[in-house]
């Protein structure tokens, strides 16, 4: 075995991994990588944060077994269904049973219907309506007649559906549960939304066609269609939230919303969406049920074989059985799991306070634990920074406490990946913290860029949520930290920081080289405890004698780069010229390359700080390619001898 020391490229994700919302998926194809690299058929694989259950799945896929923890019981209820059989033409037919219920009804029929501006037809259906202030602006209408779909300034028929609507009375169960106490749940928020109780997140017509629908789902007799349809179910739930928000005109999506923050918020503007037509397309069609379960079979080659753990032991014995799953926390990991039994753990454990994940779920859980008392959330024990609840101190020792259990339960020659990102040093540090006193050393740190990720890297697509860091690490009697003053670690990051730059020989983006020098605090094993100083209050102290910045207007920020240097003294070719060569090199030797065959190599050959950012690629793939039939085509004519000069390291 041979161990992974590059970044790798991120693949297209099959439906199974996109039907879903659920914040930080990981790359689907990297974990798969990792599991077969550090592993062995029939092996077991542990991931104690396991989120969207990719390890789980990924280590079925790869011929391995998986025991997939998390406190969350949103990963259990994934894990639930994606293990079920799908007949997609009962499926079918439930789901059309259920439509055709909820648009029977006397109540939908005065709150959804209108007539339509093209026919003539009563029968037209609100697709949604948006709202600024309380006040509608536009809807969206749909005509099963004609079959037009137009969108529609405000008019009387629709202000009196949705004034209807107020009095509605609901005859169905619904959630009403408290907002608990939770940085989550702000005064402003709840102000926004209109109270203090789950039931507000919707309008009063949306709550009634939500409860009516979960109503006719508890019905069904089958366990397997009736988790189906609660899966289709809990992904219209947050999209016919008052969480959505209209999209602006520029954009040229009318008729789509995101819930696209993860955060509980209640914008001016509004976008309610029609819950059946949401239940059904989420049932049926792309990013559906549907093309999630047909997806697990062709993906992962089977559907998986799974087993709940009901108490303590049940981990010890895989039997016959691929996955063996439950709402567990980490702490107590080792009254499922023998010590010393685990080959290799990958994991995504929570980034402080990054993302409240059980907050965020109970918008979904407090209606699936109606279905079963189950999936009812702990909030209390979320390991987790929650301002004037829980501090970084009370993460760092709940964190340590949790990798302790990891460290006993993993076999001596056993290896731990950890996906961590967050620019705040103080987490950074309290993570370190719990891996050092865990008993875990750091054998390697790797800065994996990710090209798929949330609405956040648009905004600034060099941060951490546009990357993560892969850390291995392996089992270690004893960690000895290294003592140091702040001046010494002070040293340690400009020297790192004019090393980086000189082996780049280009000016460097502030958020490359903090990435770069997260990495080498991780490695050198600094004791950081008393002291968090920030990374570029540190590098800012030496503008002017080391360091110098050259401002730009590019959505990277501005570029550092050392005072007084000469590029052309150095023997190091510019990073940006050696990416150019190798790239012009392989099209020498191949005629045509996918963008991941290209990224493939650029990893391997520049790893760690020389990784270059993958969005400068296709600038330079387009001065020797041209994009036909999904590849790279090499460009006939083109110079290539002058570009082929031998990089200099």
């Amino acid at each position: 075995m041979q161990d992974i020391n590059y970044a790798l490229v991120e693949a297209k994700r099959p439906p199974m991994y996109t039907a879903m919302k659920y914040w930080g998926k990981k790359p689907h194809n990297i974990w798969g990588a990792y599991i077969e690299n550090y592993t062995s058929e029939n092996d077991v694989v542990l991931d104690p944060f396991s989120g969207s259950a990719v390890a789980a799945f990924e280590a079925v896929r790869c011929g391995r077994k998986a025991i997939a923890f998390d406190l969350n019981p949103m990963t259990a209820f994934l894990i639930d269904v994606y293990s079920t059989r799908f007949d997609r033409d009962r499926f079918a037919a439930a789901v059309g049973k259920i439509a055709g219920r909820v648009r029977e009804d006397a109540d939908y029929r005065e709150i959804y219907l209108t007539k339509c501006d093209a026919c003539g037809s009563a029968a037209a259906v609100i697709q949604h309506t948006k709202w600024d202030g309380g006040k509608i602006y536009e809807a969206g209408i749909a005509c099963p007649r004609c079959k037009k779909r137009y969108l529609s300034a405000p008019n009387q028929r629709l202000e009196a559906c949705a004034a209807k609507a107020q009095d509605l009375h609901i005859p169905y169960w619904y959630p009403a549960d408290p907002f608990y106490d939770s940085p989550s749940f702000s005064e402003s928020f709840k102000r926004n939304i209109g109270g203090d109780s789950f039931d507000r997140i919707w309008t009063r017509r949306n709550l009634f066609v939500l409860s009516k629908i979960f109503n006719e789902i508890l019905s069904e007799q089958d366990r397997d269609l009736k988790l189906q349809l609660l899966f289709g179910f809990v992904q219209t739930v947050h999209l016919s939230s008052k969480m959505c928000v209209p999209r602006r005109a520029g954009a040229n999506r009318g008729f789509s919303t995101s819930w696209g923050r993860a955060a509980y918020i209640c914008s001016k503007r509004q976008m309610e969406m029609n819950p059946l037509l949401l239940f059904e397309s989420s049932c049926i069609g792309k990013q559906s049920v549907e093309s999630a379960l047909k997806s697990v079979a062709s993906h992962v080659g089977k559907v998986p074989k799974a087993k709940r753990v009901s108490g303590p032991g049940d981990a010890g014995a895989m039997g016959g059985y691929d996955i063996l799953y439950g709402t567990v926390d980490v702490r107590d990991i080792e009254r499922f799991i023998p010590r010393g039994t685990i080959p290799f753990i990958i994991t995504d454990p929570p980034y402080g306070g990054l993302v409240q994940y059980i907050d965020l779920s109970c918008i979904w859980l407090n209606w699936l634990k109606r279905y079963d008392p189950v999936y009812t959330p702990s909030a209390d024990r979320e390991i987790t920074i929650k301002k004037g609840i829980k501090g970084v101190e009370d993460y760092c020792r709940d964190f340590t406490d949790g990798l302790r259990s990891l460290y006993n339960v993993l076999k001596p020659d056993g290896k731990i990946v950890f996906t961590f990102h967050n620019k705040d040093l103080m987490v950074w540090n309290a993570f370190l913290r719990s891996v050092s006193q865990a008993g875990f050393r750091i054998e390697k740190v790797i800065h994996q860029q990710n090209r798929r990720t949330g609405e956040s890297n648009v905004a600034n697509p060099y941060g951490t949520s546009a990357s993560d860091f892969y850390i291995r690490c392996s089992k270690s009697a004893y960690v000895g930290k290294i003592r140091t003053t702040k001046e010494a670690f002070e040293n340690f990051i400009v020297d790192r920081a004019v090393s980086m730059i000189r082996a780049r020989n280009e000016p460097t983006p502030y958020q490359m080289l903090f990435n770069g020098l997260l990495s080498e605090i991780s490695k050198a094993g600094f004791e950081l405890e008393n002291f968090d100083d920030n990374i570029r209050q540190l590098l800012e102290k030496h503008t002017g004698d080391v360091f110098e910045i050259e401002k730009t207007d590019r959505n990277f920020g501005d570029l550092w780069w050392l005072k007084n240097y000469d590029p052309a003294s150095s023997p190091v070719v510019p990073l940006a010229q050696r990416v150019e060569q190798t790239i012009c090199e392989m099209f020498l030797q191949r005629t045509s390359y996918s963008l991941d065959d290209i990224l493939g190599q650029i990893f391997i050959k520049f790893p760690d700080g020389l990784t270059p950012d993958v969005r400068n690629l296709e600038e330079i793939i387009q001065k020797y390619a041209e994009k036909s039939g999904g590849k790279w085509v090499r460009k006939e004519g083109a110079r290539w001898k002058e570009n082929t000069t031998a990089a200099t390291t």
